[in-house]
């Protein structure tokens, strides 16, 4: 809702402040008086191209500032807070400010919320709040999209939930389609990966090599390389232990008998007699041992080569994969554990195919039932546009709704939507944006709002009418004024009019007026009461003095009663 307006050196606007409420506002005056500045300021915060031509005459720059209230959840908030401005809260509104300023030459500067925004912010914030229907304005439901949206809205909660129901298998469709488009596109690497994979497997569990294997076979190979070296090595040690008279087990035993015979005179030798004994045990031993080695150490060609062998494969393997044996072995068990997660590839696609089969399958099906509900809100809708068509003598005139099928599921259903209008009998059906006059559109989208006003639960917004009484006049006007305020019943309405008959319906009137003086101004001010009758009656016969006038007017406002 547009609460406040402030214009300063407007055209012929020097400065005017105009307070608006719920409801319709019958917007009146001589003409000349400077209506259209009024409608101007009204574009200007809304976002559309300034004209420098429209300052005041002496004057630096123009100005309006104005005042939108909407609900604290409105996306409209969310603009301006994005765009870094400010707004206001009370109670469940938010106060949003903005203002344009037009200097006498230079670009225009646009502002929401006390910072300066590009001015198409300023038409973003009105597209959300505002709709103006005149001769020369685009029409609000002139979109595919927009129409199928009113229609919606029309429907109710039966068609709400239809359509609450398609979006959620539009999402599984779409997210299945994706998941087997991705499957699709990488199938190939995940081929490429999984022989990669099986391959590197293959090869190392075939090798099979062990932890610590290549330390092994290299002492190994070096131990038969070397046999007769060892051989000597070993037997000349064994030889120096076991010699029979000059052996090291004989030498250590005499000393150890030589040891026990003087015990007797020093008791000490004894414990060095046993030492010596522990000592011969040992030599003893490790000369067995190198029998033991020297009859079990051979040459082994074959096994040499064998050992040679399995060193160059295991040196081929990690020259190959530039890894250790260690590193080889866990490559492989990160390999497996991948491969165990790449399932088979053709059991996946017949899945994945699968549901993208079962999620269209749905989406067909609850795309029926929308389309099926939809049928039943566009004929009631064409019906309830139609008769206010002709209560807006518009007799011959019939509006319909349109609904055609899709070759293909879209995001919106499984059908387009179309307004369109007959304007004649006999005459072709046509878009509803190309089939009527300025004069005869503005009429129908009064009989289209309050039609979708009646129904739909949209929140509030702020409908300006321009020109809607073109052409017509008597009963045909008192019934416009009629629905002009039983659409203000639900949301705001500014009406520019020249009838009185319309007029008389407005909850409240502003009337734009010429001053004389030095130089030509324009006020705006409210009337009520007496002076509201004196304005009707100046409507009805040019004569504001006039008594039969005066009565006339008042007897419309006495009659302008909404049922």
């Amino acid at each position: 809702m547009i609460e406040k307006v402030v214009i300063s050196n407007l055209g012929v606007i020097e400065s005017a402040e105009l307070e608006l409420g719920a409801g319709m506002t019958a917007i009146t005056g001589e003409t000349g008086a400077g209506k259209t500045m009024a409608l101007t300021s009204l574009a200007l915060l809304m976002g559309q191209k300034a004209d420098p031509a429209r300052v005041r005459n002496g004057a630096e720059f123009a100005q309006v500032d104005g005042v939108f209230v909407a609900p604290a959840h409105s996306p409209a908030v969310t603009l301006v807070q994005e765009a870094g401005g400010t707004v206001d809260y009370e109670g469940d509104d938010a106060i949003i400010y903005v203002s344009r300023v037009v200097p006498a030459s230079g670009r225009s500067k646009a502002y929401a919320g006390g910072k300066a925004v590009p001015a198409s912010l300023l038409a973003q914030i009105a597209e959300l709040l505002v709709t103006v229907h005149g001769q020369s304005d685009q029409i609000r439901l002139k979109s595919p999209a927009a129409q199928l949206a009113s229609l919606d809205a029309f429907g109710g909660e039966e068609l709400a939930t239809a359509r609450r129901s398609y979006d959620e298998a539009w999402a599984h469709a779409r997210s299945a389609r994706a998941q087997l488009k991705e499957f699709r596109e990488n199938a190939r690497a995940s081929g490429i990966e999984r022989l990669s994979l099986e391959a590197l497997i293959k090869r190392v569990d075939a090798l099979d090599p062990q932890p610590g294997e290549d330390d092994e076979l290299r002492a190994e190979a070096i131990r038969l390389e070397n046999v007769e070296s060892l051989r000597e090595a070993m037997g000349g040690a064994a030889g120096a232990l076991e010699n029979a008279e000059e052996g090291a087990v004989s030498r250590i035993e005499f000393a150890r008998h030589e040891l026990q015979r003087g015990s007797s005179d020093d008791p000490t030798l004894a414990q060095l007699a046993h030492e010596l004994k522990s000592a011969i045990a040992v030599a003893t031993d490790v000369g067995a041992q190198l029998r033991h080695k020297l009859s079990e150490l051979s040459a082994d060609p074959e096994r040499l080569n064998k050992v040679h062998a399995r060193r160059a494969e295991l040196t081929r393997l990690q020259r190959d994969l530039a890894m250790s044996i260690p590193e080889v072995l866990a490559e492989r068990d990160r390999a497996a554990q991948r491969l165990s997660a790449l399932v088979d590839p053709q059991a996946l696609a017949e899945k994945l195919e699968s549901q993208y089969a079962n999620a269209v399958s749905e989406l067909t099906r609850v795309g029926n039932v929308l389309r099926a509900t939809r049928e039943r809100a566009a004929q009631e809708l064409s019906g309830a546009v139609t008769r206010e068509l002709r209560s807006l003598s518009m007799k011959d005139a019939t509006f319909s709704v349109q609904i055609t099928p899709r070759e293909k599921p879209a995001p919106h259903g499984l059908e387009d939507c179309a307004f369109m209008l007959q304007a004649h009998r006999g005459s072709r059906q046509l878009p509803l944006a190309t089939s009527a006059s300025g004069g005869e559109m503005s009429r129908i989208m009064l009989a289209l709002e309050v039609s979708l006003a009646a129904r739909s639960h949209e929140g509030q917004r702020t409908f300006i009418f321009d020109e809607v009484d073109a052409g017509i006049g008597g009963s045909t006007a008192i019934t416009v004024g009629e629905r002009l305020a039983r659409l203000g019943s639900h949301h705001q309405v500014l009406v520019v009019t020249h009838l009185a008959q319309v007029a008389a319906y407005g909850a409240a009137q502003v009337v734009v007026r010429k001053s004389s003086g030095p130089t030509v101004s324009t006020d705006v001010e409210h009337v009520t009461d007496e002076e509201r009758v004196v304005e009707l009656a100046r409507m009805l016969s040019g004569q504001p003095d006039s008594e039969t006038a005066r009565a006339h007017a008042a007897e419309l406002l006495a009659g302008a009663i909404v049922e």
